[in-house]
Parts: structure tokens; C-alpha cells; sequence
């Protein structure tokens, strides 16, 4: 029954190509609406995923990176960094500020770090350095770009002016980019000590038991909150949701709505389309049952297609957006796209079941009227 309904198909090409055209191209929305919601989640915690600290330290009752107040007395570095276990405890200040590009201003998650620090600073740099000095910051490279900005240029953060000594990568994203700046300055214009931390990123010696080390933390760095990097990475994407992004979760539903529909809408009209062949199959001895397997089988075949290609169109216009859009990011991995295999079988099966009646009521003598 496969090989015949892939004969059917292939036998009029262009109203195969335009069912399976029409699935791809509403998978195509699916999936890059819902790529570029992922992708708006990963870039928000893109600084604490991309840190080699499995654990984290902060002030007691936050929970969150961003719309938090997180401040660490300077003894809780050393407090953390004594404990057995630890290879490196990195203090890292936090703040939120506004980087002046001229005629525009870009809120930014600003961070900072001593010059000596193993990490914490950016995680890929483009050009220049890391090592700022008092009145030297580091930027998104795509983002200095965009306003005509370069290694030696001067922005504004915070009412001071800052010579751009390096340029970072993947850190500009749609609703925010993310700059370093001198730690001793930083802790100038926030009022506490330089020696001082919002977060202490912990990283452990090879072997570590990080369960034991969590509990040994916690009880040598009293009144402050732990958690593993995977607990504030989930805890800050559900900051950021309750922000605004479920604006970007309903165009995503809607997106998806649509495109389910499109899909349905196609394979039903294509079984109807097909009613004239199935009278003609029911003519020479077909009965109900052959046709349903034929009608399910050329439903497959479209749909499989259609996905293949909507798949592939899908990965093109995330790289198209990725290069004119850097700050865009269209994220579609794996698990997103075995999320709709199942939606898609049963999309088929109802859009082929609901003809199915009017196929099977075909009177055979239609094929030879006029």
C-alpha cells in the first residue's frame, strides 16, 4: 500500500509539492517562532551558564540574578574559599545600568571581577582585553558595531565616561547586552567595598563530592543562599518569564496554533482532492479498508516530506536572522524538534480521518461520468 500511495504522489508532482510545501512552511513558522523564544531564555542567563562554577553563593533571600540586590560582606570570599574542596572562589559585583551610545541608550547587566580572577569575566572575546582598567569597559562586539563603536571609543555608563578596551561575543541579545567594567570601579559608584561580591561563583578541585561541598558551604558561609548552576539558571528563566517573555510565549502559541492548522488544513484538502482517484481504486475492487491505508499512507508520506524540508528551511532562516540579526538568537535543538512528531501524527491522522466518511461513501460509477 506504501509503494502505491508514493505512486499516486510522485504521479502529479506539483500537488505533492505544494501539500508538503504547505506543511514545511507551517513547521517553519512553528519552529523558528518557538527557536527564538528558547533562544531569548538562553541568551537572559547566558552569563551563568557560560561560567565554570557549578556553585553559587548569594545573599540570603535572593534567588535571582536579575531584578535582584545581592551584596556579600568581603570575608564571605575568603570564608568560601577555605573550604576544603574549593579551587577557586570567584567574587563577582553586579548592577544594572544604561550604556549611553551616543544617540541611543542599551540597557545592560553590568558585571565585574578582579583583573587576576580565573573567571567571570567574558567567556569569548572578539578583540583587545579582558583586564580593564578604572576607566575602561568591555562591550558586545555586535552591539559596538551596530552604533559605530570600536576598541578606543568612549561610551557612557552611569554618567562616566569609558574607553572601550575590548570587545565581547555572544553577549547582545534582544532585550539586553551584558558589559564589564573595573571591579575597584564598579564598587565606587555602588558604595561598598571593592573587596565586596553580589554572587560568589564557587568552583570545585577535580573529584569533589559537589553534594558535600554544597552542605560544607553552607555551613561555613552562614547567612547566605546556595545554588547549584542549574537551580539559578531555572529560577532566573522563571524571573524572566513573569517579566514580560510570556508576550514571547503567546505569539509562540499563536504560531503554533496557526501552523497545526495550516498543516491539518492542508492534508485534509489534499485527501479531498485525491476523491476522483479514490472512486476510480473503488471501481476496480477497492474496499473501505484499502483506501483508508492508502489515504493514511499518502498523509504520512506528505507530512514526513513537508517536515524533512521544513526542518531544513527552519536551520536556514535561524543562520539567515543569526547573521543580519546578531543580537537575535534562533535557538532549535534537538528536543524541539522530537516534541512535534507526536503532535504531527496526530494532526495527520484526524485531518485523513475527517474526509474519510465522504471517501468511503464514493459512488464508483463517478469516475465515468463526465
Amino acid at each position: 500500500m506504501l509503494k502505491l500511495a508514493w505512486r499516486n504522489l510522485i504521479h502529479e508532482r506539483t500537488r505533492l509539492a505544494i501539500s508538503s510545501g504547505g506543511v514545511a512552511l507551517a513547521m517553519l513558522l512553528i519552529l523558528v517562532m518557538a527557536g527564538i523564544f528558547a533562544g531569548s531564555e538562553e541568551h537572559a542567563v547566558a552569563y551563568i551558564k557560560n561560567q565554570p562554577a557549578p556553585l553559587w553563593l548569594m545573599q540570603s533571600g535572593v534567588e535571582n540574578l536579575h531584578m535582584s540586590s545581592s551584596i556579600l560582606p568581603p570575608e564571605t570570599i575568603e570564608q568560601a574559599q577555605g573550604v576544603a574542596g574549593v579551587a577557586d572562589a570567584v567574587g563577582v559585583l553586579y548592577g544594572n545600568a544604561g550604556v549611553d551610545l551616543g544617540d541611543n541608550l542599551v540597557y545592560s547587566y553590568v558585571f565585574a571581577v578582579d583583573g587576576d580572577a580565573a573567571f567571570g569575566g567574558p567567556w569569548q572575546l572578539a578583540a583587545g582585553t579582558a583586564d580593564v582598567a578604572f576607566d575602561e569597559l568591555v562591550i558586545d562586539r555586535d552591539l559596538a558595531a551596530r552604533y559605530g563603536k570600536g576598541l578606543g571609543d568612549t561610551v557612557n555608563v552611569m554618567g562616566y565616561d569609558l574607553t572601550i578596551a575590548g570587545l565581547s561575543r555572544e553577549t547582545f541579545g534582544i532585550a539586553t547586552s551584558i558589559t564589564f567594567v573595573n571591579k575597584q570601579a564598579l564598587a565606587l559608584l555602588m558604595g561598598v567595598s571593592p573587596q565586596a561580591a553580589s554572587y560568589i561563583l564557587v568552583r570545585p578541585e577535580p573529584g569533589a563530592d559537589l553534594e558535600k561541598l554544597a552542605a560544607d558551604l553552607r555551613a561555613a558561609v552562614p547567612d547566605t543562599n546556595l545554588l547549584t548552576q542549574a537551580e539559578f539558571v531555572a529560577s532566573d528563566q522563571e524571573m524572566i518569564r513573569q517579566m514580560g517573555a510570556d508576550i514571547l510565549r503567546a505569539m509562540n502559541s499563536v504560531a503554533y496554533v496557526i501552523g497545526v492548522l495550516v498543516i491539518a488544513l492542508t492534508i485534509y484538502t489534499a485527501v479531498i482532492e485525491r476523491a476522483r482517484e479514490y472512486g476510480m481504486l473503488k471501481a476496480i475492487g477497492a474496499n473501505t479498508g484499502d483506501l483508508t491505508r492508502l489515504i493514511f499512507a499518502q498523509a504520512f508520506v506528505s507530512v514526513g516530506l513537508g517536515f524533512l524540508a521544513g526542518v531544513g528551511l527552519s536551520y536556514v532562516t535561524a543562520a539567515l536572522i543569526g547573521a543580519l540579526f546578531p543580537e537575535m538568537l534562533v535557538l532549535i535543538e534537538p528536543a524541539l524538534l522530537l516534541r512535534q512528531i507526536p503532535i504531527l501524527i496526530v494532526v495527520t491522522l484526524l485531518a485523513a480521518l475527517l474526509p474519510l466518511g465522504r471517501i468511503s461513501r464514493l459512488d464508483p460509477m463517478m469516475v465515468f461520468r463526465a
